[in-house]
C-alpha cells in the first residue's frame, strides 16, 4: 500500500533534522520531498504537515550548503512549499530572504541548457513567476535583490531558451517594473537595451520596455531629459549614450518619446558643435529608420535638422547631408523628401569644398536609386560643380557623374529610362574640362581616354552609345564642338604619326643610321604630346621600340585601321596586353597607347549607325532633330573623312530627302570627304549643278566645294561648263544670289576659270546690281527682312567681289582692288551713283555695314594693300549713326581678332564705342575690348623672351597697348576735331573719350598685378609712344600734324596725372616705331615749333578739367541719344566702363600755381633744344637704282639702298588668311630702304645714342664709316611692323617700287601705291584704275593720268559736304575701272583726297 505524499513529507522533515547527514542523504530525501511536495495541491491545511520540513529546509546549513545539487534541490522544495501554501507561506522576513536569495542563486546557472538540472531550474523560474513571489520581495523592501535577480535575467537568457523560459523571466520583470522603477533598474534595463550584440538579452530589455512602456515613460523621459539639457562632461559613461538609446527605445516604443523628441531641438540650437553634431546624427537616424514618418509628427525638429545642412559648422552641415542622403533613400515619395532634395541642392553651392563635395555624392547616389523618379533637374546642378573652383571638387565630382552616368545608360538599354537631357549634360560638361588650364587631369590627352573608356558601360553597344552621342550633341555648343575636335584632332595626330612611325621602323631594319634615328625620335616626340607627361611617353616609346616581339606593332598597326570594327579592335586590343603580359615596364603605357590609337571614341560603326538614324527620321524625342545628328556627322568627318568609306549610299540616300537643311548639310558632307569616298562626279553632279544654279546660297556654296573635292586640279573643264551656266543664268533674273553665292565660291576654288568670265560678272554686278535704281519700298518678301531684295542683292554682290580677291590658294594680288576699296569706301560715306539709286534709309545702313563688313574680310589677306582713309572709315564705322552697324560691326571684329584674322590696330573700333549711348554696344565694347586686350597681353608675355631678341622697337608693336597709335591717327583725321580756337575741356572730354578709355584701361591691365614693375612698364611704353608722335609728322596729310601733336600731349599729360601715384619712375628710352603709312618723321623745326605753339594751351590743369569732364561724360553717356534716337538704358549699363576708370587713384585737385605747371612742363619735356636722333624703319618696297656716287651721297645725308636680295625676302612670312602681320627678326643693313619713318623717344641721357638696324644694341655697329656717321633721324615700323631706316633728307622714299605684287603678298609687304592720295592738293585728279604696268615708272604713271584728264571730258558735281568729284565719260576697255566709268557715265564722281 502507498504512503500518502504527507506522510512522506514528515518523515523527510524529520530525517533532515537530524545533524551531520552526508551528501548522498541529503540529496536522496531531498528528492523524496521533491517528489511528494509535487504530488500535493495547493492547500492551506497541509501547513501542519509540511512543518517539520518548512523548519528543517529553513536551517542555514541547507540554505547555504556549499554543494550546487543540494541547494537546488532545497530551492525546488521551497518553491514547491510556497506553491501549496500560498497565498501565506509561513516564513519569516529573514527567511524569506534567505530563500529568495537561494532561488536567484539558481537562476543563475539557466545559461546552461545541457545541465541536468536545467529543467529543475526552469521549473522553480516559472514556479517564482507564477506565484509572483517579486512581489513578496518588494513588499519585503528587497530592491537589492531585484536589481540582482534583473542582472541575473539579463545574463542568462538565451536565443535557444523556451519560450516558455523567457516568458516567465519577462512576467517577473514586467510585474516588478508595473510595482515600481527605480532609477538604478531603469539603468540595468536601458543598459540590456543598448548591448551592440543585440542577443538575447538586448531583445528581453526591448521586450519589457513595450510591455511596460506606460509605466517607463516618465522615468525615461525624466532620464533623458535631464541629459538632454544637462550636458555635464563629468557625467557616467552611460548617461553619454543617450542618443543611442533615444534611438534603441525610438525603434521598439516610440510612444515612450513622444514627449522626449521635441527636447531634440534645443540641442540642433545649441552652440557647442559637438552637441549639434551628435543630435544630427539622432535625428538623421530617426528620420531614416521611420521613413520619414518621424517628421510628420515632429515637424519642427525636422524643420531644424534640415536647417543643419547650412550650419556654420563644417562637420555639422557634412553630417547633416549624410543623414539627409539616408532619409531620402528610406521613403524618397512626400513633400519631406521633396524638403531634402532642396536642402542638399542648396549644398552645392556651399563655400567649402567638402561640403560641395558631399553634396554632389549624395546627388548621385540618390539619382542612381532611383533614375525613374529622381527630379533630373537637380542633376544640372551637381553637374555645374565641374565648374568648381577647386580642382579636387572637379575630379571627385567627375568620378561619381561617370558612375551616375554609366547607370543611366544601362537603363535606357534595358528600357527602363529613356533618354532625358538632364543626364546627358554630363558628358556635355566634362567635355569643357578641356578648357581647363589649372588640372592636367582635365587636358584633352585626359578627357579623351575618359570619353574612350569611362563614359560609357564596358557592354554597352555600338549603336547605344551612338544614340547617346546623338542625345547629347544637340546640346553642343561652340565651345563643346571645339573641345571635340581637340580631342579628335589630336587622336589622329597620333595615328598618323604612328603609321609614320611604323614606316621609319621598317626602314631601320634596313638602314640603321643616324639619321633614322634622329627621325625616330623626332616621331616620338611628336607623339608623345598625346600623353600627359610627354616626356614619360617619350622614354616610354623608346622602351617600346627596344622591343623584337613584332606581333605586338602589327596590333598596334590593325588597331589604327579604320576598317576594323569596334569589337575587332577590342579583342585585339586585350589580345596586346596579354601578349605583353601586365609585368613588362610599358604595360600601363601600352595599354593607353593602344585607347588611343584605336577608333575608340568614333569608328565607322558610329558614322553608319548616324546616318542610318538620320534616313529613318527615327527620333526617340522630337528635339533630337535631324540636323543635330548629320552635324555630328560634320564633326567626325571633319577630321576622319575616311569612315564615310562604305557609306556612299546613305550619303546618297540623303540628298533625296526634300529637307532643305539636310541638303545643306549634306552638300557639307560631300564637300568635306569627297576624296575619300567612292563616288563618281557624274553620278551627283547634275544635282550639284542644280544647287549651284537654283538652290539656297549654303547649298550652292557647298555644292561648289563639293565639286572641286570630287575633281583633281582647279582648271578642270567642269569648273568652266558649270561658270558659264552660271553667268548665263544671271541674266535670266532669277536665283540671283545663289548664282552670286556660287560665282564666289568658283572664284576662290578655281580663280583662272572666274578670270574667263570675269568682265561679264563684274558688269552684271555694277551694271544690274550696284548702280540699279529702285523704289523704296520695294521689301523683301520671303524673310520679312528690314532692307529691301535689291539691297540684299547689292550687298551678295559685294560679298561675290570680296571672295574672288580671297582665293584658297595663295595667289597675285588683283590691281582691281584699289577700285574695289574706292566702291567700299563710298558706300560707307554714302555717296557716290551706288548711294544715289538708294531712296531707304535702312537700305543704305545695311550697305554701309556690308562694305565695311568687306574690308575687314579683305583685311585678312590683303591688310597691307588698305591704305589709312580706308581704315579711317572702317573704325569710324563704330560710330555710324545706326545703332546695327555698330552692333554688327564690333561683334565681327571681335570674331577676328579672336582668331587672329586681322591686325591688332582694328581693336581701335572698341575704344570709340566705349561711350556709346546704347548700353548693350557700350557693355560689349568694354567686353570686347577687354577680352582682346587680356588675350594679346598673355600671348606678349608668354613670347615675351623671343621678342626681347629683335629689334627692340619691332618688339614693342607686338604689345596690345600699340593700337593707340592708331586711335589717335583715326582721332586726329576725325572731322569733328576741335577747332583752333576752342579750349572748352567738355568738348575736348567728349573726343578724347577713346583716348582717355584706352589709356585708362592699358594702365588697369597690369594694375592688378602684384608687381609694380608691369605698371611702370606700362606706363613707360605708353610715354614712349606719346613722345615719339609729338616728333612725327602726319603722312597722309602734314596739315594734320598740328592735331596729332595736340593729341599726343594731351595724352602724355594725362598720362601724368594718372600714374603720379607710380613709385617707379618712368623710362621712355626704349626705340618706337610709328607704321610709316601714318607717320613720317619731322624735319622742319619751324613745324615742330609751330604744332608746340597750337598745343600752348594744353597743359597740366587742362588735361586735369578735361579727365574729370570724361568722368562726367561718361555718366552721361547713356543720356546723350540726340543724333541717334535710340531707347535710352539705364546709367547702371556704365558700370563695367566705370570700373576700368576708376581702377586707377586719380587726382582731381588742379594745382593753379603757375610755378608748378611750368616745372611740370619742362620736367615732361626737358631741354628741347637738344636735338634727338630719329631713325626711319620699314621693309624695303622698292627697288631703287644705286647712284655710282655712294660716298658723296652719304656725305649730303643721302642713302640710296640696294635692291632686297632672294635671302632677305626668304625670311619674311608669307601673308595669309590667318595672319597678315608678320615681324622680320633681322634686317641686314645693305637691304634697308627709304620707304617709312620711325620715332624714337629719348629720356635726356638718351640724345647721343643710335638706332641700329639689328636692334641688338642701342649703338650703331662698326661696320663701316659712312654708316656710322649716317645722319638718321627717324625710325619707323611697316603697317606690319617690318622695320626698315631712312635717312632723313631723303626726298625720294616714296618712290615706286617695281617688285611684282606676288613677291609683295608673299612677302607681307605694304605696297607703295594704294588708295591713299594724300600727296595730293584737293584740285588734283585721281585716276581710278591702273594697270600693271603703271607701277613700273612713274613718269609714265603720271603722263597716262594727264592723258586720261585730257581726252575725258569731265564735269564737277556736288559729293556732299562740299566735295567734288571729277566725272569721265569715257574710260578704257580693259579694266575694272573702265567698266566702271562705262557704266557709270556722267554720275560717277572723283573724289579729291579725303582727309
Amino acid at each position: 500500500m502507498a504512503v500518502p505524499p504527507e506522510r512522506v513529507v514528515q518523515e523527510v522533515g524529520k530525517s533532515l533534522a537530524r545533524p551531520r547527514l552526508s551528501k548522498d542523504s541529503l540529496v536522496k530525501l531531498l528528492k523524496e520531498a521533491e517528489d511528494a511536495l509535487s504530488k500535493l495541491n495547493q492547500s492551506s491545511t497541509l501547513q501542519i504537515a509540511l512543518g517539520s520540513l518548512s523548519h528543517s529546509l529553513s536551517q542555514i546549513n541547507l540554505l547555504q550548503h556549499k554543494d550546487k545539487e543540494v541547494r537546488l534541490l532545497v530551492a525546488v522544495c521551497f518553491s514547491e512549499i510556497i506553491r501549496i501554501l500560498a497565498p501565506e507561506p509561513p516564513f519569516s522576513d529573514e527567511i524569506f530572504m534567505h530563500i529568495f536569495r537561494l532561488i536567484i542563486g539558481t537562476f543563475i546557472d539557466l545559461a546552461d541548457t545541457a545541465s541536468p538540472y536545467f529543467t529543475r531550474r526552469t521549473k522553480i523560474l516559472e514556479s517564482f513567476a507564477a506565484l509572483r513571489c517579486c512581489v513578496i520581495m518588494l513588499d519585503m523592501g528587497c530592491e537589492d535583490l531585484v536589481l540582482e535577480m534583473f542582472k541575473v535575467f539579463f545574463s542568462v537568457v538565451r536565443q535557444s531558451h523556451q519560450r516558455s523560459l523567457i516568458q516567465a523571466m519577462l512576467s517577473i520583470m514586467t510585474l516588478v517594473i508595473e510595482e515600481k522603477v527605480t532609477q538604478p533598474l531603469l539603468g540595468i534595463v536601458l543598459q540590456n537595451l543598448m548591448k551592440a550584440d543585440k542577443g538575447a538579452a538586448s531583445k528581453l530589455a526591448v521586450s519589457l520596455i513595450q510591455n511596460c512602456a506606460g509605466k517607463l515613460e516618465s522615468p525615461i523621459h525624466g532620464f533623458l531629459t535631464s541629459c538632454i539639457f544637462d550636458n555635464d562632461a563629468s557625467a557616467n559613461e552611460f548617461k553619454k549614450l543617450y542618443h543611442e538609446i533615444i534611438l534603441k527605445l525610438y525603434q521598439c516604443a516610440p510612444q515612450i518619446l513622444v514627449a522626449v523628441i521635441p527636447n531634440l531641438t534645443h540641442e540642433l540650437l545649441v552652440d557647442q558643435v559637438d552637441i549639434r553634431l551628435r543630435a544630427v546624427h539622432l535625428v538623421g537616424k530617426l528620420l531614416a529608420q521611420s521613413e520619414l514618418n518621424f517628421s510628420q509628427k515632429f515637424h519642427t525638429v525636422f524643420v531644424e535638422f534640415l536647417k543643419r545642412l547650412s550650419d556654420k559648422s563644417l562637420e555639422v552641415r557634412i553630417a547633416a547631408i549624410e543623414h539627409a542622403r539616408e532619409c531620402y533613400l528610406a521613403h524618397p515619395f512626400g513633400s519631406e523628401a521633396r524638403d531634402i532634395l532642396a536642402a542638399l541642392e542648396g549644398r552645392l553651392l556651399d563655400f567649402d569644398d567638402k561640403v560641395r563635395t558631399e553634396a554632389v555624392f549624395a546627388v548621385c547616389d540618390l539619382a542612381k536609386s532611383s533614375l525613374t523618379c529622381f527630379p533630373s533637374e537637380i542633376i544640372l546642378q551637381a553637374v555645374e560643380r565641374l565648374r568648381d573652383k577647386k580642382v579636387s571638387v572637379r575630379k571627385k565630382v567627375m568620378e561619381k557623374l561617370l558612375e551616375l552616368y554609366r547607370v543611366y545608360c544601362s537603363r535606357c538599354s534595358e528600357g527602363i529610362l529613356t533618354l532625358n537631357d538632364h543626364y546627358e549634360q554630363i558628358p556635355c560638361k566634362m567635355l569643357l574640362l578641356c578648357f581647363d588650364k589649372e588640372c592636367k587631369e582635365f587636358r584633352p590627352q585626359n578627357i579623351e581616354l575618359v570619353f574612350a573608356e569611362d563614359l560609357f558601360p564596358a557592354s554597352l553597344s555600338i549603336k547605344e552609345r551612338t544614340k547617346h552621342w546623338i542625345a547629347f550633341f544637340s546640346l553642343f555648343k561652340l565651345p563643346h564642338i571645339k573641345a571635340l575636335k581637340s580631342i579628335l584632332y589630336q587622336k589622329w595626330r597620333l595615328q598618323m604619326e604612328l603609321k609614320v612611325y611604323f614606316a621609319l621602323r621598317d626602314e631601320e631594319k634596313e638602314n640603321a643610321s643616324e639619321e633614322m634615328h634622329m627621325r625616330i625620335l623626332a616621331s616620338f616626340m611628336k607623339m608623345s604630346t598625346a600623353f600627359l607627361d610627354s616626356s614619360k611617353a617619350v622614354e616610354c616609346f623608346q622602351k617600346l621600340h627596344q622591343i623584337t616581339d613584332n606581333n605586338i606593332f602589327k596590333s598596334l598597326l590593325e588597331l589604327v585601321d579604320e576598317d576594323m570594327s569596334s569589337s575587332a579592335a577590342y579583342s585585339t586590343r586585350v589580345s596586346l596586353l596579354k601578349q605583353l603580359g601586365d609585368k613588362h615596364p610599358t604595360y600601363d603605357f601600352l595599354s593607353t597607347l593602344s585607347t588611343k590609337c584605336s577608333y575608340s571614341i568614333f569608328s565607322a560603326e558610329h558614322v553608319r549607325y548616324i546616318m542610318e538614324e538620320v534616313i529613318s527620321g527615327n527620333d526617340d524625342r522630337t528635339k533630337y532633330a535631324q540636323v543635330s545628328k548629320v552635324d555630328l556627322l560634320i564633326v567626325i568627318l571633319s577630321i576622319y573623312p575616311t569612315l564615310l568609306r562604305g557609306g556612299e549610299d546613305c550619303l546618297l540616300k540623303l540628298f533625296s530627302m526634300n529637307a532643305t537643311l539636310l541638303n545643306e548639310k549634306s552638300l557639307q558632307i560631300l564637300a568635306i570627304a569627297g576624296r575619300h569616298v567612292s563616288i563618281a562626279l557624274s553620278d551627283i553632279y547634275l544635282f550639284l549643278e542644280r544647287k549651284c544654279i537654283e538652290g539656297t546660297r549654303t547649298e550652292s556654296k557647298y555644292a561648289v566645294s563639293a565639286i572641286s573635292s570630287l575633281i583633281h586640279a582647279p582648271d578642270d573643264p567642269i569648273f568652266s561648263n558649270l561658270c558659264q551656266k552660271v553667268v548665263n543664268s544671271l541674266h535670266h533674273g532669277r536665283h540671283i544670289p545663289t548664282l552670286l553665292q556660287s560665282l564666289g565660291c568658283i572664284s576662290q576654288y578655281s580663280p583662272s576659270t572666274y578670270e574667263l568670265y570675269k568682265k561679264q560678272i563684274m558688269q552684271f554686278i555694277i551694271q544690274k546690281l550696284l548702280c540699279s535704281k529702285v523704289d523704296s519700298d520695294q521689301a523683301s518678301s520671303n524673310d520679312g527682312a528690314l532692307c529691301s531684295l535689291s539691297c540684299k542683292l547689292k550687298m551678295y554682290g559685294l560679298k561675290s567681289v570680296a571672295k574672288s580677291f580671297l582665293p584658297h590658294e595663295v595667289s597675285q594680288i588683283r590691281h582691281e582692288i584699289k577700285e574695289f576699296f574706292n566702291i567700299l569706301s563710298d558706300m560707307i560715306l554714302g555717296i557716290g551713283t551706288i548711294n544715289e539709286n538708294i531712296l531707304s534709309q535702312s537700305d543704305k545702313v545695311h550697305l554701309r555695314l556690308a562694305a565695311a563688313k568687306c574690308i575687314l574680310r579683305l583685311a585678312t589677306r590683303w591688310d597691307l594693300h588698305i591704305p589709312p582713309d580706308i581704315f579711317h572709315l572702317v573704325i569710324m564705322s563704330a560710330r555710324d549713326p545706326s545703332s546695327t552697324v555698330r552692333k554688327s560691326l564690333l561683334c565681327k571684329i571681335h570674331k577676328l581678332l579672336m582668331e587672329q584674322a586681322i591686325p591688332d590696330r582694328y581693336a581701335c573700333a572698341f575704344a570709340f564705342t566705349s561711350v556709346d549711348c546704347i548700353g548693350d554696344i557700350r557693355n560689349d565694347s568694354v567686353k570686347f575690348f577687354t577680352a582682346f586686350l587680356t588675350a594679346r597681353n598673355k600671348k606678349f608675355l608668354i613670347n615675351k623672351n623671343a621678342l626681347a631678341q629683335e629689334t627692340d622697337g619691332v618688339a614693342i608693336t607686338k604689345h596690345p597697348g600699340y593700337i593707340v597709335v592708331f586711335v589717335i591717327h583715326v582721332l586726329a583725321h576725325d572731322k569733328n576735331f576741335p577747332s583752333d580756337n576752342c579750349q572748352d575741356q567738355d568738348v575736348y572730354a567728349e573726343f578724347c573719350s577713346p583716348l582717355i578709355f584706352i589709356i585708362r584701361a592699358l594702365l588697369n591691365l597690369n594694375c592688378g598685378r602684384s608687381n609694380q614693375n608691369d605698371a611702370s612698364y606700362m606706363a613707360s611704353y605708353l610715354l614712349g609712344i606719346f613722345l615719339a608722335i609729338q616728333k612725327a609728322d602726319d603722312a597722309v596729310d602734314a596739315k594734320f600734324t598740328p592735331k596729332l601733336h595736340i593729341l599726343s600731349k594731351i595724352c602724355l599729360l594725362a598720362l601724368k596725372v594718372l600714374t603720379q601715384h607710380c613709385k617707379s619712375p618712368l623710362d621712355a628710352s626704349h626705340l618706337v616705331l610709328l607704321p610709316s603709312s601714318y607717320f613720317k618723321a619731322c624735319h622742319d623745326a619751324r613745324k615742330k615749333g609751330a604744332s608746340l605753339h597750337v598745343a600752348n594751351f594744353v597743359d597740366k590743369s587742362f588735361v586735369r578739367r578735361i579727365l574729370c569732364a570724361f568722368d562726367s561724360y561718361i555718366n552721361q553717356a547713356s543720356n546723350s541719344c540726340s543724333k541717334w534716337n535710340h531707347k535710352v538704358q539705364d546709367v547702371g549699363d556704365l558700370d563695367v566702363m566705370k570700373n576700368i576708370s576708376n581702377a586707377l587713384t586719380m587726382d582731381r585737385q588742379i594745382d593753379q600755381s603757375h610755378g608748378k605747371m611750368k616745372k611740370e612742363k619742362d620736367n615732361l619735356h626737358p631741354n628741347t633744344k637738344r636735338s634727338q636722333k630719329v631713325c626711319s624703319v620699314r621693309s624695303h618696297m622698292n627697288s631703287v637704282s644705286h647712284s655710282s656716287s655712294m660716298s658723296t651721297e652719304l656725305v649730303h645725308g643721302v642713302i640710296n639702298l640696294e635692291p632686297v636680295n632672294a635671302e632677305y625676302e626668304e625670311r619674311k612670312e608669307q601673308v595669309s588668311s590667318s595672319d597678315s602681320v608678320s615681324i622680320c627678326l633681322v634686317i641686314p643693313t645693305s637691304q634697308v630702304s627709304t620707304k617709312a619713318v620711325a620715332l624714337k623717344g629719348f629720356m635726356p641721357s638718351m640724345t647721343n645714342e643710335r638706332c641700329v638696324t639689328n636692334g641688338s644694341s642701342t649703338s650703331q655697329p662698326e661696320t663701316s664709316k659712312a654708316d656710322i656717321e649716317c645722319p638718321l633721324d627717324s625710325q619707323v615700323a611697316n603697317d606690319n611692323g617690318d622695320v626698315e631706316l631712312l635717312d632723313s633728307e631723303d626726298k625720294t622714299w616714296e618712290a615706286i617700287n617695281e617688285m611684282p605684287l606676288l613677291d609683295k603678298g608673299r612677302c607681307n609687304i605694304q605696297p607703295e601705291e594704294g588708295l591713299d592720295s594724300s600727296s595730293c592738293s584737293p584740285e588734283e585728279v585721281i585716276p581710278t584704275a591702273g594697270d600693271d604696268s603703271d607701277k613700273t615708272n612713274p613718269a609714265a604713271s603720271d603722263e597716262r593720268t594727264e592723258n586720261w584728264c585730257a581726252s575725258t571730258n569731265l564735269s564737277s558735281v556736288g559729293a556732299g559736304k562740299g566735295n567734288k568729284r571729277l566725272l569721265p565719260r569715257n574710260a578704257s576697255k580693259n579694266s575694272l575701272s573702265d567698266l566702271m566709268d562705262r557704266n557709270m557715265s556722267n554720275s560717277r564722281r572723283i573724289q579729291p583726297r579725303r582727309k
